[in-house]
């Protein structure tokens, strides 16, 4: 599935574990992720480079220091955290808690940009596509997939 991010993920949905996963019958083949996020990256680096290059901005200081910024920083770190959760520690769950999280700062990012640079909000568009429908086939995995009941440890009898 690779929704978040390509570079940890592009071989883990190779892993036993994510092909044994009930998936959506949308999820696209593995060869449109890599290609999906490099386009994203772009426009996403595209778009904090315009906000700060905007006239609106007076100084980049001003710009780092904005709230669109701080939104623009925590869509990123979620991002980068998405991809290890899902993969590397097989938390479907977790990785759904932080997808929506990423959903909300980049639709809260893109109305911070707007009211500076139409055009660094309007980049951003195609990201809130993507993530909306990475955050449908997150979910799909988790409900989908029953997780499996661990045992409980038993209390320690005193004698």
């Amino acid at each position: 599935m690779n929704t978040s991010g390509s570079s940890i993920s592009a071989d883990m949905t190779d892993s036993k574990w994510y092909k044994s996963l009930k998936q959506s019958p949308l999820t696209p083949p593995n060869w449109v992720f890599p290609i999906a996020w490099t386009t994203l990256y772009i426009l996403i680096i595209a778009s904090g480079v315009v906000f700060l290059s905007s006239p609106a901005i007076t100084t980049i200081s001003a710009g780092v220091r904005s709230t669109g910024f701080f939104y623009y920083c925590a869509a990123w770190v979620l991002n980068l955290s998405w991809s290890p959760l899902f993969f590397t520690l097989q938390r479907p769950d977790l990785s759904f808690v932080v997808i929506l999280g990423m959903l909300a700062f980049i639709a809260l990012n893109i109305r911070a940009f707007y009211s500076v640079s139409r055009l660094a909000a309007y980049l951003l568009v195609p990201y809130l596509a993507w993530v909306s429908f990475a955050t449908y086939l997150n979910g799909y995995i988790v409900f989908m997939n029953p997780v499996p009941m661990r045992p409980r440890p038993q209390p320690v009898s005193q004698p």
